[in-house]
């Protein structure tokens, strides 16, 4: 326990720099978005291929990724559902599902599962299901709910296999699979951009809580109640239950599903305009839950 508790320890040092940095603007205008970019698009993509070149694929689409996916659409479903019966369009009660369902795998995740679980990895099936899948076929029921009735599936599935991580894991897991030795001249430049994306991550975390501001409302309410809390549960009932995981496969999956709303369904919502309000106070509400319940979790299945 005391183990976990210095890793989140060293989380919330680093968070804490990112936030003092940003408070005296000592990098400058724009830096939470370049440092953003550089994580993103370079450091996050370099550590998934890095650690997937010497994983085996069906570690990957094993158990942990079906209970992954099914807590996932389980919570979803819950919050549409709420939403819905609180009277809000189908929009808004859309981006509500991916704020109750859709975890920080990418920013957050990666350094929590190097600290907690001891494996980056563990990180990967849920970035897979996100980025592959729940995140184009929401996006494509949001364009048909669009008024201008122009919605590609097409678009959205090339959007998701240009996304950088995806395309990492892809590669990674390729390379894994058929044993293709990586010469040295690649190696050794991506393990060096793969460490940097734990700390990057963390300080442009850090530097995005500045000026958060959060309207406390039931929408919000709810949404992080099945983010933080019935999220995780269901994924332990089906993990434990269904499929008689326990130790360290059951902490990982029960972990993966408390990760707190990704920053990602703010994104989403901006771009259709629905709903911006609730995906931002939501993703900063569940983050600041989600620390003490991470711990508990921790103390209860570690």
């Amino acid at each position: 326990m005391l183990e976990v508790i210095t890793g989140f320890g060293v989380v919330a040092v680093i968070i804490a720099a990112g936030y003092h940095l940003a408070l005296k603007e000592a990098l400058g205008p724009g830096a939470r978005m370049v440092l953003a970019n550089v994580v993103y698009l370079v450091a996050t993509p370099a550590l998934l291929f890095d650690i997937l070149i010497d994983t085996d694929p069906r570690e990957i689409f094993s158990t942990g990724f079906v209970v992954i996916s099914t807590s996932a659409l389980i919570a979803g479903f819950l919050g549409f559902l709420l939403l819905r019966l609180r009277g809000r369009s189908k929009p808004d009660s859309l981006i509500g599902m991916l704020a109750s369902s859709y975890a920080n795998a990418g920013n957050l995740g990666i350094p929590l599962a190097v600290y907690i679980l001891d494996d980056a990895a563990a990180v990967v099936p849920v970035i897979l299901f996100q980025v592959a899948f729940y995140a184009p076929s929401t996006l494509t029921v949001l364009d048909l709910m669009n008024s201008s009735k122009q919605a590609s599936l097409m678009r959205n599935l090339l959007q998701a296999l240009t996304n950088p991580m995806l395309m990492a894991a892809i590669a990674g897991m390729t390379v894994g699979y058929v044993r293709i030795p990586v010469p040295v001249i690649l190696s050794e430049p991506v393990g060096l951009l793969a460490g940097a994306a734990v700390p990057l991550a963390l300080l442009v975390f850090g530097m995005s809580l500045l000026g958060s501001s959060v309207r406390p409302n039931w929408d919000v309410a709810i949404v992080v109640i099945l983010k933080n809390f019935v999220h995780p549960l269901v994924a332990g009932l089906i993990a434990h239950l269904v499929f008689g995981m326990d130790g360290a496969a059951l902490l990982a999956a029960v972990v993966l599903a408390a990760l707190p709303t990704a920053q990602n369904v703010l994104t989403y919502a901006l771009r259709f305009r629905t709903n911006e309000i609730l995906a931002r106070d939501a993703g900063v509400v569940s983050t600041l839950v989600s620390f003490p319940v991470l711990i508990l979790i921790t103390y209860l299945l570690g």
